[in-house]
């Protein structure tokens, strides 16, 4: 080794250099795996009381998610990063057009990594900290009181999870985490006017309630879940993406598109679905499963803008999806008080609604478009056969929720032990029918096992943050007695119309919502707007499935529109026309939440679910076709879609009059579907020669 090569490069007794990247990876996937058997660990023993296991888990999520942060800085190739000090001759040109602001830049994006990794650190010692004084903090403080000490801790570790927010979920959600500590505070609160007066509180209260009197940053409902039942299940999806499960749903679906008329679009939608159920992010699966299917929607001719506004339309559907509904199922259950069974059966006919009328939608776009594959050939069912290992730990995780009724944590822990098992068995086979099971093929397996543990943490890493930050808002608006008053002020304001605090309570969800992860959104809506609907008389599960449908919605409502954002950008299309279309495709969702208030046997099963289902269903798939405006057959004027929207409405709603009304009006929906599919027909070489102005013209 030369004398002058760099402590950083220095090259391995096997000629592999060590690199910052090197070595952060190493630390990161150390610990990562640590952080997923920690997890897994405490499901099988409950070696603690949730809220000291709570403690660790944040101190390991913050400082696995900031170490990666920096992993990823130096996951470059330096050919890649161009240094304007390192150029021999500049041009004047080019000097003068680097400015103060961009030295800044460049200046902080060097220490950055450094930063993250100070941070981590930070975010290891301050839960060291906790850990070791847990039993003071938890008892003996409110007698003895804080130290300075603790409030200093508690500062460092509000400012961790903020600044982690910030990093994985972008300005949004930490700018409303830093305005409500600022709201808070005493040179704030008695200066503000109405509703949101209050007497304030120093820094060293918002301490206390922000993390070290173990709340806020640990709040009992958000990170208490979000570190078992949460955790359990991301960390689940993490370890079946490693074993190929998210590949084979996406293979099954190019599959499929060969013999489907429609192609991979319905694909694209199932598949958005069931990973937006698991993530309980609509952005981050649109940026996963979007990189797939956006593509592939393209090549099929879908234009750009369409091709964005399904994915981020199924993406942010996908949050409603049992069993697990993007993780905000566990929550609802755990403030609520009820069965997790409980949930998961409000929640499937309201689900059943929307992404039936998204794939009617989807599938009338592409016949009225004329975006219809030529169906290149037939679905080979053998490639089934490579997946269908996959059925064993889903099964597993169905009956153990719902049949056995185990709590998440326990079903998710069986989960993942069966896919472990059933994983490495498979590739134990493929590799034994190939050749001899060797020490190197066991090994490969053991290294397969490990890259799972490895995906579920890193997976799980970036949601400690919001979490927790999360838990720091609520704190906030809940203990300066904002929560109270906006729900008093929603009633005022509503005069007594349940329709009026409904819309209230809307618009109040989809503002809260706006650029937040759904959970994250759903807590905040809950705390604020429910308890005024509450009020008014409905249901506790259903205002709950109420606020959280808009909550979710607010992903593709502008002006922000996360997922259409996310979407748009893979698939170069315009954000307004994908935002235009996603409403479109989105449009049943935002009445569906009405319409599960007026007929509340959709969410309470009972013997009137047999006639609201179907009914509200036909509304539902009518007021997709006025928004689309095809009907199967052909294109529809304005007067028409404008009678659709009427009886669509009608078979919503009408249960207000009579449910005669519904029956008649849902009746007139799908005869006039049949009419348009069987008797009129439908003409694709005609609709395909007219496609260039059906697109103009919409």
């Amino acid at each position: 080794m030369s004398a002058s090569s760099s402590p950083t490069e220095q090259s391995t007794a096997s000629g592999r250099r060590i690199t910052p990247f090197s070595v952060l990876d190493g630390v990161v996937s150390a610990l990562a795996v640590t952080f997923t058997l920690y997890t897994i660990y405490y499901a099988y023993t409950l070696m603690f009381v949730r809220l000291r296991y709570s403690v660790i888990f944040l101190g390991l999520g913050v400082a696995l998610y900031y170490l990666d942060v920096a992993r990823q800085h130096y996951d470059e190739p330096d050919d890649e990063v161009p240094d304007v000090a390192d150029d021999a001759t500049p041009s004047v040109i080019d000097a003068e057009s680097i400015t103060t602001l961009d030295r800044i830049k460049s200046a902080y994006g060097r220490i950055d990594p450094l930063i993250a990794i100070g941070f981590a650190g930070l975010a290891l010692a301050a839960t060291a900290y906790v850990e070791y004084h847990f039993v003071r903090l938890e008892q003996d403080v409110h007698l003895l009181g804080h130290t300075q000490m603790d409030l200093y801790v508690g500062v460092a570790l509000i400012v961790l999870v903020i600044d982690a927010t910030r990093r994985a979920f972008g300005n949004v959600i930490a700018s409303v985490a830093v305005a409500s500590i600022i709201y808070a505070h005493s040179y704030v609160g008695p200066n503000l006017p109405g509703v949101f007066r209050h007497t304030g509180f120093d820094w060293t209260r918002i301490s206390r309630q922000g993390a070290i009197e173990l709340t806020g940053v640990y709040h009992d409902t958000l990170m208490g879940i979000g570190s078992t039942w949460v955790a359990i299940f991301i960390m689940f999806a993490g370890i079946a993406k490693a074993y190929g499960l998210m590949d084979f749903v996406l293979d099954v679906g190019r599959e499929l598109g060969k013999s489907l008329r429609t192609g991979v679009v319905q694909i694209a939608v199932i598949a958005s679905m069931i990973m937006g159920s698991i993530t309980g992010s609509a952005a981050a699966n649109t940026a996963t499963t979007g990189s797939f299917t956006i593509p592939m929607l393209k090549d099929q001719g879908v234009d750009s803008d369409f091709a964005a506004s399904i994915e981020a339309v199924a993406s942010a559907g996908g949050q409603m999806l049992p069993p697990v509904m993007g993780v905000a199922a566990f929550l609802m259950a755990d403030l609520l008080g009820v069965s997790y069974v409980n949930i998961i059966q409000a929640g499937v006919i309201p689900a059943a609604l929307f992404y039936f009328s998204v794939g009617i939608g989807v599938h009338f776009a592409v016949l009225k478009y004329g975006w219809t594959s030529p169906n290149t050939g037939s679905f080979d069912r053998r490639m089934l056969l490579g997946g269908i290992h996959f059925v064993i730990p889903l099964g597993v995780l169905l009956v153990t929720l719902i049949y056995l009724r185990y709590t998440p944590l326990t079903a998710g822990l069986y989960s993942i032990i069966t896919i472990f098992l059933v994983g490495s068995l498979k590739a134990a086979g493929t590799t034994a029918r190939d050749n001899e099971l060797d020490g190197e093929s066991i090994i490969d397996l053991g290294k397969q096992a490990v890259s799972g543990l490895r995906t579920g943490g890193l997976e799980m890493a970036p949601l400690v943050g919001v979490l927790a930050s999360m838990g720091v808002i609520i704190e906030m608006v809940t203990f300066t007695g904002l929560s109270t008053r906006v729900s008093t002020t929603i009633i005022g304001l509503g005069d007594g119309s349940l329709l009026i605090v409904l819309v209230l309570a809307m618009i109040a969800s989809i503002m809260f919502g706006l650029g937040m992860p759904t959970p994250a959104a759903y807590i905040l809506v809950v705390v604020l707007v429910a308890p005024g609907v509450i009020e008014m008389g409905v249901p506790e599960i259903t205002t709950h499935m109420f606020v959280f449908y808009f909550a979710m919605l607010s992903a593709i409502t502008p002006p922000v529109a996360i997922s259409v954002a996310i979407g748009s950008r893979i698939a170069g299309s315009s954000f307004m026309k994908s935002c235009v279309q996603a409403l479109r495709l989105g449009a049943p969702g935002f009445v569906i939440p009405f319409a599960f208030v007026t007929n509340n046997s959709l969410i309470y099963w009972s013997q009137d679910t047999l006639i609201a289902f179907p009914v509200v269903l036909a509304g539902t798939v009518g007021l997709i076709v006025a928004t689309i405006g095809f009907d199967g057959a052909h294109d529809l004027s304005h007067p028409v879609r404008g009678i659709y929207f009427l009886i669509a409405f009608a078979a919503m709603f009408g249960s207000i009059v009579h449910v005669g009304v519904q029956i008649a009006a849902a009746a007139a929906i799908v005869g006039a579907l049949a009419y348009a599919r069987f008797v009129v027909g439908y003409d694709h070489e005609a609709e395909r020669e007219s496609v260039d102005s059906s697109v103009e013209a919409d």
